[in-house]
């Protein structure tokens, strides 16, 4: 699981932000939020354009370090434009059964490292400054990597070190490194209010793979009470209607709620093996309601470390999460709803009226 998240210098984030999951209160309820000790469930709650989406990218830009061949970046805006650095810096900590693995890096674009050490329980396994080209290389006894032939490495390569050590030795399921690169592939991010036509591709998808009953049942318990059946529209091609006497295009009728729902059924039905979740203003088109049912079916991923993010102060409610798993996100930072007040947060406090009151602004 990750345990924290640090970040500085990465697009709107000029001072060190973090996320720490290990700041776990003695709540009695909503239990379900914690696992082995850490936040297993969280919300991120903050205004327009405090960077929700961009706090959920910087938590992902570990994907980028994996990629076989780093992509060129597209436009200039990694590095934060007011601060004095030419680089963005990352730091996660990870924690798998006892022990833990602290992984930082540098990176002048998403492309471009400026140094990544890693470190395994408390002892440096590796560092590396790609400006110098030196590394400071320790303790790979730790990884099963002492015998790994260096030379193959190429210095003026930008791949990562640790992209190079996981693909090019023979490492057990019980390795360290092989449980890290596991939870690093299960990580993914979801936008629901991007890219909605392309849900009339996920409908084919339903189709071809038989799911199109479970699709109904999954819209049933959403409180979409619509029939759905499959038939060939006047061009020969199968599409799914709404089963009325006179069928209705589904897709074409449908409302951004629903297509909501839709891709959202197509990405948790994916979820099996995933890791992490970043489920960004997933509620964009949601009734109040619709967003708390969809929040009560996210925390019933046991095996998944979920954060999602959004506006609706209905979901800021001891109903739904709890101040220790509840954040707010400023211009400035971000902070724990708990740690965002001195008084003693309780089960029947309602936050979302204490938000509004003013009670917990840590700008």
């Amino acid at each position: 699981m990750l345990k924290r998240f640090e970040v500085q210098g990465y697009k709107n984030f000029k001072d060190r932000f973090v996320l720490d999951f290990s700041d776990v209160r003695d709540y009695q309820f909503n239990t379900e939020c914690i696992k082995n000790n850490l936040i297993n469930h969280s919300m991120i709650y903050g205004k327009n354009a405090v960077g929700k989406t961009n706090f959920g990218r910087a938590i992902f830009d570990i994907r980028s370090n994996f990629q076989r061949t780093m992509r060129e970046p597209i436009e200039d805006t990694y590095i934060n434009a007011d601060t004095n650095l030419d680089y963005a810096e990352f730091k996660y900590v990870f924690q798998f059964n006892e022990d833990e693995v602290v992984y930082e890096y540098k990176k002048k674009s998403e492309c471009v490292f400026k140094d990544e050490r890693v470190t395994i329980n408390g002892e440096l396994v590796f560092y590396r400054d790609y400006n110098k080209n030196k590394n400071e290389i320790n303790n790979l006894k730790i990884i099963g990597t002492e015998t790994l032939n260096w030379q193959l490495f190429d210095a003026d390569d930008e791949i990562s070190i640790l992209s190079y050590l996981i693909n090019n030795i023979p490492i057990s399921q019980d390795n360290i490194l092989a449980k890290l690169y596991k939870f690093i592939k299960g990580m993914t991010l979801f936008r629901s209010e991007h890219n909605l036509p392309i849900g009339s591709f996920y409908i084919q998808d339903f189709i071809r793979n038989n799911e199109v009953e479970e699709l109904e049942k999954f819209l049933n318990s959403f409180g979409i009470n619509e029939k759905l059946k499959v038939k060939a529209n006047p061009t020969g091609e199968k599409e799914l209607y709404f089963a009325h006497n006179r069928p209705i295009s589904f897709w074409r009728n449908v409302s951004s709620g629903t297509k909501s729902l839709v891709r959202l059924y197509r990405w948790y039905k994916r979820l099996e093996t995933a890791t992490f979740l970043y489920m960004d203003e997933f509620d964009a088109f949601y009734h109040y309601e619709l967003s708390e049912d969809v929040m009560k079916m996210i925390k019933k991923l046991e095996n998944c470390q979920t954060v999602t993010t959004s506006h609706n102060t209905n979901l800021f409610s001891n109903q739904i999460m709890r101040p220790d798993c509840l954040f707010i996100l400023t211009k400035e930072n971000i902070v724990a709803v708990a740690n965002a007040t001195d008084r003693e947060l309780r089960e029947g406090h309602n936050l979302e009226k204490l938000y509004k009151s003013g009670e917990f602004d840590v700008e």
